[in-house]
């Protein structure tokens, strides 16, 4: 319905160790969790990863990827304390000037973010000896952000930089602010009972850090605006006990739907109907890479069940041939996205916000446009394009009844850019041989006609009177077209070097939809010779 009135005539890796440096009773309780998820699912994939539970929080949970869904189910004592955000350096030194630092023998791999309770005798000069750092304003928890060496804490043997305080005999300490951190700590007793985690990248910081310095962590992305789903990751804590599953059939994978991820260790999956997804982090990028490789792989191949389930709910002899379904982000001029569901048939390039799950909804996509009245402009970096990743992005422009509409997609990667652009090329020269031919109506010196434009038999214009048959009034092959041109608004100019010199036609609407078939058509033909077109 884009173009004017036109008549067509178609003619498994094995998983890393799940919880290396963690104590024995918890590696049982992992591993027993794991089994009984991977027998009933048949497992391909398992491993620890993080969950978004809100915009800044996080907590541990163990991932099980079978064919067809990916699951999350939090570990025994799997929760964790906010990420930190970066923020000014909040200084809380308890006990005057820092003096030499204790507390530097190496830090246990095994102690890394397991709960810990220690007891500390405070000194009659020098109380805790400790600095804190962080607090809930700052989007961090309390930190231990020095150790003087010769204190109580340094004493116990048993505290590090880059210890989390969570609770000060029985306090808790995970919502607090600095302020009432402060204040918590100065009010214990002689005996002062800590519970603790630490935190590895913490430590690393506070160690080297100058006065005065920021704290360069990645923040939690903030709310994702997404289409169809939850501006927040929340999860329920019926889901956070039971689990969350999300079924892999055309669902959405991405790794560059939040903001700047400096470690690039996130990973989002949203489900085909966008009403549930896990935002989740990696230890590192190698491995965030492979769960979304792994991921991808099992989503791809379920595209030939999800293909045949379309034909099927389309019934009847006019179902369209689903030649591929995926997910693109569209990128606007404003520069904003919006992700969009695309469906190829042998003819037409559809968009959906969610999967079509009726025959109904099938046919009333978001937009579309035919393959043949819509070309590739570019893929990979633009001229002068502004944004950032640019060299994941193709463009496409279709020609419709109201000009020429420009559409930008962005993809996670170059093998994805790569099979996007062959697929929209060759469905454009498939489409052109199966059509063959298209006619318009338009006038003539004068004359109301018919123009058809054949991949074949070229240019023909004819008019046709009810009742007699049909009278031909011009009739040009491909080759002999020197030029074309249009104006935009309805005329459009064909020159084939007859004595008529050039010819005009006034196609009633604008004349973009018929130019680039032509386009189309000229393509196709120059495929055939073998050629790139």
């Amino acid at each position: 319905g884009e173009g004017p009135c036109l008549s067509w005539h178609p003619t498994p890796p094995h998983p890393p160790p799940l919880c290396s440096g963690l104590p024995a009773r918890r590696v049982c309780s992992y591993s027993r969790n794991v089994l009984n998820m991977a027998a009933g699912m048949k497992a391909q994939k398992t491993g620890l990863l993080e969950l978004r539970t809100s915009a800044d929080r996080w907590i541990r949970v163990l991932a099980c990827l079978s064919e067809d869904t990916l699951s999350v189910r939090p570990g025994e004592s799997a929760s964790e304390p906010p990420h930190p955000s970066e923020s000014p350096d909040s200084h809380g030194a308890l006990n005057g000037d820092p003096g030499c630092l204790g507390s530097g023998s190496a830090v246990p791999d095994s102690i890394t973010n397991v709960k810990r309770t220690v007891r500390v005798t405070k000194q009659e000069v020098g109380g805790l000896g400790i600095s804190i750092k962080g607090g809930k304003e700052n989007k961090m928890p309390i930190l231990i952000s020095k150790i003087f060496k010769g204190l109580a804490a340094d004493q116990t043997e048993a505290l590090y930089v880059g210890d989390a305080i969570l609770s000060v005999n029985g306090h808790d300490l995970r919502e607090a602010t600095h302020d009432e951190a402060v204040q918590a700590l100065k009010k214990t007793g002689k005996e002062v009972v800590l519970e603790v985690k630490y935190i590895k990248e913490m430590s690393a910081y506070f160690k080297n850090a100058s006065p005065g310095a920021s704290i360069p962590w990645d923040s939690p992305p903030s709310s994702p605006q997404k289409q169809g789903i939850s501006n927040s990751p929340s999860h329920s804590a019926a889901e956070l006990k039971e689990g969350k599953t999300i079924p892999l059939k055309v669902c959405q994978i991405s790794r560059k739907q939040c903001p700047p991820d400096t470690e690039n260790r996130y990973l989002e999956v949203i489900s085909h109907d966008r009403r549930s997804s896990l935002f989740l982090r990696a230890k590192d990028p190698a491995m965030a890479q492979s769960w979304y490789n792994a991921i991808q792989s099992n989503a791809n191949a379920l595209i030939p069940r999800v293909k045949e389930d379309l034909k099927r709910m389309q019934g009847g002899s006019g179902c369209k041939d689903v030649k591929h379904i995926g997910w693109l982000t569209e990128q606007s001029s404003q520069g904003s996205e919006k992700p969009v569901l695309v469906i190829v048939t042998e003819k037409d390039l559809i968009f959906f916000h969610t999967l079509p799950e009726s025959r109904e909804a099938f046919n009333s996509p978001h937009h579309s446009h035919p393959l043949i009245t819509t070309r590739l402009v570019h893929s990979g970096p633009g001229k002068s394009s502004p944004i950032m990743d640019s060299e994941l992005t193709f463009a496409l422009r279709s020609g419709t009844r109201q000009g020429v509409e420009t559409h930008v997609f962005r993809v996670d990667s170059a093998k994805e850019l790569s099979a996007w652009t062959r697929l929209l090329v060759d469905g454009c020269h498939s489409a052109a041989e199966l059509i063959q031919e298209v006619t318009t109506a338009c006038n003539w010196n004068g004359k109301e006609c018919t123009l058809a434009v054949h991949i074949d038999k070229g240019f023909t214009l004819f008019s046709e009177e009810p009742g007699l048959s049909k009278t031909v009034l011009l009739q040009q092959p491909f080759e002999k077209l020197r030029m074309s041109s249009d104006d935009g608004v309805r005329m459009m100019f064909l020159d084939f070097g007859v004595p008529e010199a050039e010819i005009q036609l006034d196609l009633h609407s604008c004349p973009k939809t018929i130019v680039f078939i032509i386009h189309s058509f000229l393509s196709a033909k120059v495929k055939r010779l073998g050629l790139l077109a």
